[in-house]
């Protein structure tokens, strides 16, 4: 069992590149995490004897019976994050969808995160926010529309108390619901977590002092590729919950007052909330650390792959890297130099650990260029159309993009451009089709503004792809002399890996 809880196993490791195996430079493992072997990426087992941490089964396909509002701002919510990101994975460890819960997450992203939040968490939660939100207008009636709760924080302007938010929350949680918290306080642009306030801790400690039975705390980990890009790729991890009820006996000695103002109980408990979030949520020393583990990571899911060409769950890939990144100072300094000559190797190539496994030739590349042909002839004329209609919020997004702010800004102002310029964009052109075509016009309208969309994005993304796989085939062929190389230092860096899990 390693300092963080997990149980893994020795990882063993066969080496498979031998002659004659081209540019399918690998090398094969028989990776054993927990009970499991190869497969979808599993995080052991906790010491509590709970189940496996199997982030491999998707969670968003889990039935739940929700009200007509709920149904709609989880399509909503789903409708603007597959707009603004291009892959979402979401897996999780809790499959119990009932009860009171509480969740708690990192705060990486500003407004994407509850955004994500919404969309990935099988039952609607009811976020809690800074009460400024609630003084702009729209955003106001919008937090109370969605059902979140106000929290002041002593730094904002004006006076305010948070005993409405206290019962408020209690009263969430006494009707059996599902309230979600970001702890740290604050918005990070650092790849770690901050040290989490004390409010999760005292609002179960209350209800539960209130009676409220069967309470969950649930950590959730939203790990961003780029959170200030379009487009780009996200996972989510929820990890297995503290049970209140049956956990409340380490926190309280007996005859202890066992609600919020028992100061010791409210910092043990508040620890424990911290561990378990930093063991799903991005917790690294610095960028540096955070990109060489994810690419360690990366690369031990490639090499057990059936297929090395298919993408990799990026949910296994953020579980592997956050167990690395727990590792001591100095394992975690090995595993970086290690990965970072290997990259400055790839590098000097022209290529990425993907580009040099994907063994793709001259005739592959035709192949896929003919399918690439009869898609966007197929799209084109959509796409042409999408073009005219998006251009200026297009362009609006872009201009945000290259405004001079931090990260943790621009992930929230450049989806919030987008759903406000898009969203006015749309909506002038089906009331432009109501005046001029009546109700059967705007509803074509209405029908038609997603596909024109989609098929910009569709038909963009796979020229990218395009390119990509030109430079990829035209690269591996000018690497062929140096195979030997590269596959040696893959092995290397392999190994160093799999000794550090």
């Amino acid at each position: 069992m390693d300092g963080d809880g997990y149980l893994w196993n020795r990882i063993p490791v066969v080496p498979a590149c031998v002659d004659g195996c081209g540019r399918r430079l690998q090398m094969t493992t028989d990776l054993k995490v927990g009970d499991e072997t190869s497969g979808p990426p599993i995080i052991g087992k906790r010491n509590s004897g709970e189940e496996p941490l199997d982030f491999s089964t998707m969670t968003t396909q889990t039935p739940h019976r929700a009200s007509r509002r709920e149904r709609l701002i989880r399509k909503l919510a789903g409708l603007m994050v597959r707009g603004v990101y291009r892959k979402v994975d979401v897996y999780r460890a809790d499959h119990r969808i009932d009860g009171p819960q509480l969740s708690v997450s990192n705060h990486f992203g500003g407004l994407a995160d509850p955004l994500l939040l919404v969309y990935a968490m099988p039952r609607l939660p009811r976020i809690m926010a800074r009460d400024v939100i609630w003084k702009i207008p729209l955003a106001g009636w919008i937090m109370r529309w969605v059902g979140a709760i106000p929290v002041h924080k002593p730094e904002d302007r004006g006076k305010g108390s948070n005993d409405i938010m206290f019962a408020s929350a209690y009263q969430a949680l006494e009707d059996r619901t599902h309230l979600m918290i970001f702890p740290e306080g604050i918005t990070r642009d650092q790849p770690s977590i901050a040290p989490i306030k004390t409010g999760a801790a005292r609002i179960v400690l209350g209800a539960r002092a209130r009676g409220v039975e069967g309470i969950r705390i649930t950590p959730a980990g939203i790990h961003y590729e780029d959170k200030a890009s379009l487009r780009s790729s996200v996972s989510v991890l929820i990890g297995p919950p503290i049970d209140l009820d049956a956990n409340v006996d380490q926190y309280f000695e007996p005859g202890d007052d066992q609600g919020p103002e028992n100061r010791p109980a409210v910092r043990a408990l508040t620890a424990d909330i911290e561990r378990e979030l930093r063991r799903v949520a991005p917790d690294f020393s610095d960028w540096e650390e955070a990109r060489s583990l994810t690419h360690g990571a990366e690369i031990v899911l490639r090499t057990i792959a059936d297929d090395p060409t298919e993408q990799i769950s990026l949910a296994g890939r953020d579980a592997i890297a956050g167990h690395l990144g727990r590792k001591s100072p100095e394992a975690r300094a090995v595993v970086v130099g290690a990965v970072d000559d290997y990259d400055t190797e790839l590098s000097n190539l022209g290529l990425t650990d993907e580009q040099l496994l994907s063994g793709l030739t001259g005739r592959q590349f035709l192949w896929w260029l003919v399918g690439w042909l009869i898609v966007t002839i197929v799209l084109l004329p959509f796409a042409l159309v999408g073009v005219v209609i998006n251009w200026i919020p297009y362009i609006a997004v872009k201009a945000v993009g290259l405004l001079r702010v931090a990260p943790a800004v621009k992930s929230t102002t450049k989806p919030l451009t987008a759903i406000v310029a898009f969203g006015i964009t749309w909506g002038l052109a089906i009331w432009g089709a109501l005046f001029d075509s009546g109700w059967r016009g705007a509803l074509l309208a209405t029908l038609l503004m997603p596909v024109y969309f989609g098929a910009v994005i569709v038909v963009q993304e796979r020229l990218q792809t395009l390119w990509k796989s030109f430079q990829t085939w035209r690269r591996l062929r000018k690497a062929s002399d140096s195979e030997d190389v590269i596959a040696a230092k893959r092995r290397e860096v392999l190994e160093v890996l799999v000794e550090a899990l």
